[in-house]
């Protein structure tokens, strides 16, 4: 299974990375049944998508 930052939406490699895994209620049925929803994120220096870090200042996000 490939697994997705949801920070950055770079690729999380279980072997060689740490990372956290997140659930997240989906939904949440009248009967009490619940649809989780999972993520994972980099525990360690990640930017969030969409920012723009100078190449000098990148370090291993490079």
């Amino acid at each position: 299974m490939i697994l997705i930052c949801e920070r950055c939406y770079g690729a999380v490699d279980p072997e060689t990375e740490p990372y956290v895994r997140l659930a997240h209620i989906e939904h949440a049925a009248a009967d009490g049944t619940v649809s989780w929803r999972d993520a994972v994120a980099h525990t360690g220096g990640c930017v969030p998508a969409g920012t723009v870090v100078p190449a000098s200042e990148r370090g291993h996000l490079a």
